[in-house]
Formats: C-alpha cells, sequence, structure tokens
C-alpha cells in the first residue's frame, strides 16, 4: 500500500490527531504547522504569480485558527495581509493564535465585508479559512455573499484544508460553498473532496505534512486508496502466447427474461470483451438464436422460464452444473424481480461454489433476503447504485448519499463481501480496504451500463483477479474507453455496444503503458 494514496475520512482524521497526540505531537503544534504550511503556499503563489494583497477569511473554530496562524507567518514575512473575521474565535487553540496577530494588520468583520464590495476587489490572492473537514449543513446568507463575490473576482483562491461549505465525508455542498483554484489539504485529502459536486470546488488539491506520523493501523480501520491507470495496469494478469482459452477461465451470466433480453447480450459482451476464455449465458431456447447471431463467440445453457418469461428456482439445477467450472457468475442483469427470481438468487448464494457478481435485479431480489449472505460458500461481489445500496441497508438514498462509504462498510464487514458501490466516482469496500475510482464520464449516464460493467468485472473475476481489484480494473477499462470515445463522439451518442467494442483498444493503451 502506497501511503501518498491514501484518503482518510472526518472522523479518521480526528482519529489520527488523537494518534499524533499519544506520540508526543500535540493539537497545537499541528496547528502550527498547518498554518505555516498555509502561509508558505500562499507566498509561493503570491510569488509565482506577483501578487501581495492577500485577504485571509477566517473562521470562529480551528480552520480559522490555521487562518491565523497563517496570518502571523505571512506578516513576518512582509505580506500584505487583510483578516475577515467570521466571528470571535471560540476555541481555545484559535483564541491564542488570534492574540497573536491581533492589532498587527486590518481585520474586518463579516458584516462589514458583505457590505464592503472594493475589499474583495483589491485582493489579488483569497484565502478560505471559515469551516473546516467537519462542516455539515448550509452556509449562511452573508458567507453566501461573500464567496459569491470570491467567485466573480479575479483574485486567487485558496482553500486552507477543504473548501468551506463542502461535506469531507459525502462530497455533497451547500449553496453558495466556497470555490477554489487550489486546496491545501492537512496530512491527507479527504474522501468528500475527490466525490462530486464537492470535487468542482476543490480546484487542484496539494497535501501538507504537519507531523501527524504514518501509523495507519491506529487511525484507519478501513483503508482508502486513490486509484490511476498505473495502479489498474498493476492488476492485469499476464497473459502468456503458450495459452489455451481454459487458463483464461470461464465466467457464467444468469442474466435476462423476456422482458429485458438486452441487459443478458450487454452484459455478455463486456464479459467476452474481457480476456476471459469461455462466457456461458443461461437463457431461455427461444433466446437462443437472437441472442447467437450478436454473440457466435457466447456458449448458452438451456433454462426453462415461467409463463410471464422469468427464471425461477427450477433453473438453479442447471444453472450449478454450468458454474461448476466456472471462475465467476453474473447474477442480475435484466433478470427481474418474482417471487421466483427471489428464491433462484438465493437458492444460488446458498450454493454456488465460484465467485458471484450481484447486481441489478440480483441486488434487488436480494435486498429481502440479505441474510442469506450469511449462508454462501464463495467470494460475493455486490455492484449496486444508491438507491439498490440503500435497499441492502434497509434506508433510503438519501440517507445512503450522506455517507455512502460508510453504508457500503456496513454491508462489506457485516456480511463479509466486496461492495462496489457505484456513482460518479465508485468506492469499492472489502476486507479492511476501500479504493476510490474516477474514470468514467456522462456516456455512462445510460441504460446498459452497469449490465456492461457486471460483466467485465465477471470476466476479469474469472481470469483470477481478487475481488477488489477485478472491480477497479473493470472501472479504468469501461470509463477510460468512454473517455476516449468522448474526444470525438459526443457523449449524448455514445452506447454501451459503443465503449464495449473500444475495451479491446483500452486494454492494449493499459498493457503498453500509454495513457489517455
Amino acid at each position: 500500500m502506497d501511503l501518498q494514496d491514501l484518503v482518510l475520512t472526518p472522523p479518521q482524521m480526528r482519529t489520527a490527531e488523537l494518534a499524533a497526540a499519544a506520540h508526543g505531537v500535540t493539537v497545537s503544534r499541528l496547528m502550527d504547522n498547518a498554518g505555516e504550511a498555509l502561509g508558505r503556499r500562499i507566498l509561493s503563489a503570491a510569488g509565482r504569480m506577483m501578487k501581495r494583497n492577500i485577504l485571509l477569511i477566517c473562521g470562529s473554530g480551528n480552520n480559522g485558527g490555521d487562518g491565523y496562524v497563517a496570518a502571523g507567518f505571512l506578516l513576518d514575512s512582509a505580506a500584505d495581509v487583510t483578516i475577515v473575521t467570521c466571528g470571535l474565535p471560540k476555541t481555545e487553540l484559535s483564541k491564542a493564535a488570534f492574540e497573536k496577530v491581533k492589532g498587527r494588520c486590518e481585520m474586518i468583520t463579516l458584516e462589514a465585508a458583505v457590505e464592503d464590495p472594493s475589499l474583495i476587489d483589491h485582493a489579488e490572492i483569497i484565502v478560505d479559512c471559515v469551516f473546516g473537514i467537519g462542516f455539515h449543513g448550509e452556509l449562511s446568507h452573508e458567507l453566501q455573499r461573500l464567496f459569491m463575490r470570491c467567485t466573480l473576482s479575479s483574485a486567487y483562491l485558496i482553500a486552507c484544508d477543504c473548501p468551506s461549505g463542502i461535506n469531507c465525508l459525502s462530497g455533497r455542498i451547500s449553496p453558495g460553498a466556497f470555490e477554489a483554484d487550489e486546496t491545501l489539504s492537512f496530512h491527507k485529502p479527504k474522501l468528500g473532496m475527490l466525490m462530486s459536486p464537492a470535487k468542482e470546488h476543490c480546484g487542484r488539491i496539494e497535501t501538507a505534512d504537519i507531523g501527524i506520523g504514518d501509523y495507519v493501523e491506529e487511525y484507519a480501520k478501513v483503508k482508502i486508496m486513490r486509484t490511476d491507470a498505473d495502479l489498474a495496469a498493476s492488476f492485469l494478469p499476464y497473459r502468456s502466447e503458450d495459452s489455451h482459452k481454459g487458463i483464461y477461465g470461464k465466467v457464467v451470466m444468469v442474466c435476462g427474461s423476456f422482458n429485458f433480453p438486452g441487459a443478458a447480450i450487454i452484459a455478455s459482451q463486456a464479459a467476452l470483451r474481457s480476456g476471459v476464455g469461455i462466457v456461458n449465458l443461461c437463457t431461455h431456447v427461444r433466446a437462443v438464436s437472437g441472442a447467437a447471431e450478436r454473440m457466435p463467440e457466447c456458449t448458452y445453457t438451456l433454462v426453462d422460464f415461467d409463463e410471464k418469461g422469468f427464471m425461477t428456482e427450477k433453473a438453479a439445477d442447471a444453472i450449478l452444473k454450468s458454474m461448476e467450472r466456472a471462475g465467476a457468475a453474473v447474477i442480475g442483469c435484466g433478470l427481474g424481480k418474482t417471487e421466483g427470481t427471489e428464491r433462484l438468487v438465493c437458492e444460488l448464494v446458498r450454493r454456488a461454489k465460484c465467485p458471484l457478481i450481484i447486481d441489478a435485479d440480483g441486488i434487488n431480489c436480494l435486498s429481502a433476503h440479505i441474510d442469506v449472505l450469511k449462508e454462501k460458500q464463495t467470494e460475493i461481489i455486490l455492484t449496486p447504485h444508491p438507491a439498490e445500496l440503500a435497499r441492502l441497508c434497509g434506508t433510503d438514498t438519501s440517507s445512503v448519499m450522506q455517507d455512502v462509504f460508510g453504508h457500503a462498510c456496513e454491508i462489506a464487514e457485516q456480511y463479509s463481501v466486496t461492495v462496489h458501490a457505484k456513482n460518479t466516482q465508485t468506492l469499492t469496500v472489502g476486507h479492511g480496504s476501500c479504493y476510490i475510482t474516477d474514470f468514467g464520464c456522462s456516456a455512462l449516464a445510460k441504460g446498459g451500463s452497469g449490465d456492461m460493467l457486471a460483466g467485465l468485472i465477471g470476466g476479469l473475476t474469472a481470469q483470477g483477479i481478487g475481488a477488489d481489484r477485478a472491480c477497479v480494473l473493470a472501472d479504468y477499462i469501461m470509463g477510460t474507453s468512454a473517455r476516449a470515445l468522448c474526444k470525438e463522439l459526443s457523449p449524448r451518442g455514445v452506447l454501451a455496444g459503443d465503449i464495449i467494442k473500444r475495451f479491446p483498444r483500452t486494454f492494449y493503451e493499459l498493457e503498453h503503458g500509454l495513457r489517455i
């Protein structure tokens, strides 16, 4: 694990500060280090851009304290500093920092600053030190007005630790949140800063060492890691020229119904392009001819459907027979949600011996019987979008969006599964780690994308790639393929089928160190 890629939640950061104190680094020292680091960053920007007039907007808590320490550092360096005070300091640390700069520079109250447009117009660098990583809720009307003027100004905007108005756990934002050109995050970036829409308010994120050591085990039970192309490339399995299809595994697709045949085809096509040796689609006899026309490389297992065109538990034995030599199975794409499909999914979870990727209707069928996961005999990957994750957790989507990480961890820990929580940025949680991926684009905001991803994860898993690694690699291949197409095509018209056809090129680029 490369600790440079480590990301923390706000609770983990607070625990890290306590761990630092246990190792002899006081909270006061951390503030001094943070403030000095911020001051140096501001001076560097001022020198680089030949700017001198610096405005710091300081809150009443410890984020404001960091700002006051930075102001002292800047004043010692003969910078032109003005401070907007958003209330009197309330914490002991911020009070002490405030007293050290009191009387050394001009200080203006928030109320006065809002009524004086020339203050923002005169500033060349504006530094937001109002709220820290614990912010939630909405900014005051006065702060919203002031931050809007900052955004419309020509000043260079810097955020201290995080932009005020963003939730550093969920990535949600308050109306009028500060929009930084760069954010100086202390110790490690915070999870919400990497998630939309907060991500768009952070600008370039830099990290400052403030004296917290890398005793990660003491403050991060689940370690969150950023991902990139190099990490994805490291997850690719070796592919020998001296090989045959049996070496590259078999994936079984338990997907589709008379109402949703396309989902099974998209998932199977994605699996076929994953590098897996054999793809086997379990379907009804009347669907085979149409599927075979589009996927002649696929093999088929014929199973019975009910009179409404859905699989039932009666198909379990035939499906499990097909799974006997499989490296993975994908369950759910276009499956439908009926009493029969619910019983089928539960039966497969209980009896399957190969890893299962459960998506879409597979998750919907499972959500009412989630404790069946305790009876599993194999690795299981769940790939929910926010509404599906809410169903698994027995809550609503709004609650999930406030803490996707916490809800994904809850399911992963309780049932010993890997949760691939899909969204604009996706979190893959399992076995004490979490990867955050951000490879996609709006071309994926269409029906079929989830089916494509599930098939790709299934094909990669069948080749022996670990659950969380298969999810990260699949995100990279699918997202990067979509982005590559959108360099020449509008994302409005790019479909899952177009993206799947681009997979081989993206694999080639990843294998040969080419980055797009």
